[in-house]
């Protein structure tokens, strides 16, 4: 798992002092890209690595610096891989607050730099106006995944309230996405993603769980993440904004896709101008459902649809009733 792979790397690095990705990742048994993606963690965890390039480059950390693990209860090192926001969501903030504090406090490491930290930065992972989800069967399903058990759920499936189905699970990972839980895990080893406030029952059995070779949690989430929008955005649409309404589209769009759509937009733009002044950005991309993105577009001042003829004969329906309705008094 990749805990025991941080803590066995940051050993390593504690004891060789320097070294390179590729003499990490062989006795790990993992890529070269698993290991550079430890080591950002490791640097996000506080741990001062140096990495550098060319004939006297490698892998390292920096003099003076000792490791406190081994003064580490095993919790205390758990609380500390999964950072404050997933510490505290699994019960584990007590645990996080006394790793850290072993952490900012070891021998080498700058006194005032913990302190700094938690005055100047503060990390809130909740939306806005929405109470977080504290899911009943997630400490079960978390006490799985640590100790590669294989559990059974009960599970609501979206769309069927009130059926929920049973499933054996090989457990593989944890994602907290904002503030909702996913478990990673495999179905009869077919790997799916389910989210953990729709399990209305989760047991942990003494079976060892089984694991694909060289799984990597965030490679397939994110994998998992583009597929799921691609899935969700089936519309092709071709909208002209003014210049000043990007950010606006921008933020009626979520996605990926509209990142790389205005830039593009952007890219070609000064063949269409605006009647009042000013080049217009013609953007096409993938979106939701008719219903959806014509929703979303009603708040971008001066946008124009081009594509499909439904879209803009959904806007041009509800611009009138808007404008019927809300005529000067």
């Amino acid at each position: 798992m990749r805990t025991s792979r941080l803590v066995a790397l940051l050993l390593e690095l504690t004891r060789v002092r320097r070294s390179t990705v590729a003499d990490l990742a062989a006795p790990l048994g993992v890529s070269a890209r698993t290991i550079q993606r430890d080591l950002v963690a490791l640097q996000d965890m506080g741990v001062p690595v140096w990495t550098r390039t060319g004939p006297a480059g490698g892998v390292g950390l920096v003099e003076g610096w000792r490791s406190p693990l081994t003064g580490m209860m095993a919790a205390e090192v758990q609380a500390l891989l999964l950072g404050q926001a997933g510490s505290r969501e699994l019960g584990m903030h007590t645990e996080f607050e006394t790793a850290r504090a072993k952490m900012v406090s070891s021998p080498g490491a700058p006194q005032a730099m913990g302190e700094s930290a938690v005055e100047r930065f503060h990390i809130d992972h909740h939306r806005w106006f929405a109470e977080p989800e504290r899911p009943p069967a997630l400490p079960t399903v978390a006490d799985a995944v640590w100790t590669g058990r294989r559990l059974s759920i009960r599970y609501e499936r979206p769309g069927r309230p009130g059926e929920p189905v049973s499933r054996r699970l090989d457990p593989l990972g944890l994602v907290l996405k904002t503030d909702r839980w996913y478990l990673i895990a495999a179905h009869r080893r077919s790997v799916r993603t389910y989210r953990v406030s729709r399990m209305t029952d989760a047991t942990v059995h003494e079976e060892q769980a089984w694991r694909p070779a060289d799984f990597s949690l965030a490679d397939h989430w994110q994998r998992s993440q583009t597929r799921f929008e691609r899935s969700v955005n089936s519309l092709p649409v071709c909208v002209s904004i003014p210049q000043s309404s990007a950010q606006t589209l921008r933020a009626a769009l979520p996605g990926t896709q509209i990142d790389a759509a205005l830039e593009e937009a952007r890219r070609t733009a000064g063949t269409s101008a605006d009647p009042g002044g000013g080049t217009r950005l013609e953007v096409s991309l993938m979106t939701e459902a008719l219903e959806i993105v014509g929703a979303q577009l009603l708040g971008v001042p001066g946008v124009e649809v081009h594509e499909p003829a439904e879209l803009r004969g959904f806007l041009h329906e509800r611009g009138q009733d808007l404008a019927a309705r809300n005529t000067p008094r």
